[in-house]
């Protein structure tokens, strides 16, 4: 960013809606908590994340490396608040302020929202909204709002430090529900960014249902036979020692069985119709390339949630070798680690692996496609 700018993610809620033992922020989301899927959105940018006193030992443990953790008060405005004063930042900086529990929002937007915001210094991100607005006492309808003028107030919210630290000071404990509305009391101007509906914030249960029903699961498996002569490819990395493994491309049977689960998943076929072995232009392919190749197409509707590959063979070795195979993976997908698991093992000198004729391959990929809104 050519702008200085610090994040706050409030993080202190304890998922009584949600009906968790546990804050909503630490649940399961896309291989990994839902604060490290938010916290990514904000890489580069110093971040301050306050949490829960009786849970702080684990969200230390979680992101202590990758944000600053302090403890939260007991409402939003507490929370925010403590992250501001132990950032203390410079008046001219930005302050962006981002909910834990929207993890969809698109940073690509924030370079645009940074320019807007710099007319009043204080911007919200919103959307219009879609639904007649009805104003109600108890059961009753007193009026229905002009809806042409009726935004929904997401995050980011973007101030410049002087203004907010000049609004904490007049309202030390204002009864707002977001810090917009807390500059608004004072006479200030918001600008609103116009925004989507799929920037969503996960709030109910039912929320979680409709992430459940996007997602995936497919599986893979891969075999072939030995051939002395040629290296050894297994996940991506070259095992010294060989034996290598005889096929039309160089025959990584981990990388073709997770290919073929993540195709399985996503309903695309199977990676032979991809890439058939009778095509002299792959003829010795590395299968990194194979994987590439599919991920960039799959990666534009769905997400790796995670996936498990255990590959069998009587020799070599493989355990030294796992860790590496997950990091080359990794790297080839641009996911988190811990969303790939490997393993290896023999078949105890049963059949054609045990007998050292070849090795096979299992993997089975869970996805999560991302909705059109």
């Amino acid at each position: 960013m050519n702008q200085k700018a610090i994040a706050i993610i409030p993080a202190g809620g304890t998922g009584t809606r949600m009906g968790l033992p546990y804050p909503k922020q630490l649940m399961p989301f896309r291989g990994q908590t839902l604060i490290e899927a938010t916290l990514a959105l904000f890489e580069g940018i110093p971040t301050y994340v306050p949490v829960p006193l009786d849970h702080r030992d684990v969200f230390e443990s979680l992101i202590g490396t990758r944000a600053q953790v302090v403890t939260g008060g007991a409402t939003r405005h507490e929370s925010v608040r403590n992250a501001f004063e132990s950032a203390n930042p410079h008046p001219n900086t930005w302050v962006i302020i981002h909910d834990a529990a929207r993890p969809y929002w698109d940073p690509s937007t924030l370079e645009r929202a940074l320019a807007a915001a710099t007319s009043h210094g204080a911007l919200i991100y919103a959307t219009p909204a879609t639904d007649t607005v009805k104003w109600v006492d108890r059961d009753t309808v007193e009026k229905t709002l002009n809806r042409d003028r009726v935004w929904l107030a997401q995050t980011p919210q973007i101030f410049k430090a002087s203004l907010l630290r000049a609004c904490y000071d007049a309202t030390p404990d204002p009864m707002a529900t977001d810090e917009a509305t807390m500059v608004e009391m004072q006479g200030h101007t918001v600008m609103v960014f116009p925004s989507s509906i799929a920037n969503k914030k996960i709030t109910q249960p039912e929320d979680v249902l409709h992430l459940q029903s996007s997602l995936r699961m497919g599986h893979g498996y891969d075999v072939h036979r030995f051939d002395a002569g040629r290296p050894l490819f297994l996940g991506g990395i070259e095992i010294p020692g060989g034996p290598g493994l005889l096929g039309h491309s160089d025959a990584d049977v981990a990388i073709h069985a997770l290919i073929d689960a993540m195709l399985g998943a996503a309903g695309r076929g199977d990676i032979g119709q991809w890439f058939p072995d009778n095509d002299p232009s792959l003829k010795g392919i590395r299968s990194t390339e194979l994987l590439a190749r599919v991920w960039a197409d799959l990666s534009v509707s769905f997400d790796l949630v995670n996936a498990d590959i255990t590959i069998q063979a009587q020799v070599p070795k493989l355990a030294p070798h796992t860790s590496a195979m997950r990091q080359k993976l990794a790297e080839i997908m641009r996911i988190d680690i811990s969303c790939i698991n490997i393993k290896a093992t023999t078949t105890e000198g049963l059949g054609f692996i045990g007998e050292c004729q070849g090795m096979a391959a299992d993997a089975v990929a869970l996805l999560s496609q991302r909705r059109s809104i």
